[in-house]
């Protein structure tokens, strides 16, 4: 990744914030996946091509999950 920068329409901005408070509020008639959702949705455009590319090897590669440390004790 490197620091280039991305301009964010306010519009889109504004309802990323809302969505967001709209996910943790108790009385949210949706479940947080639902606003989570559409939190994408308004942010994946943004991505380049390689940016997108590079959520799929997030994905496929599980780079989201905790490193695995096997020990093996000693006999």
């Amino acid at each position: 990744m490197n620091n280039s920068s991305t301009n964010v329409l306010s519009e889109d901005l504004f309802d990323i914030a809302a969505l967001c408070h709209a996910a943790m509020a108790q009385d949210s008639p949706n479940s947080p996946l639902h606003y989570l959702n559409q939190v994408m949705n308004l942010v994946f455009p943004y991505l380049t091509k390689d940016q997108k590319q590079e959520i799929e090897d997030y994905l496929a590669d599980k780079k989201y999950l905790p490193p695995v440390e096997i020990t093996i004790a000693n006999k």
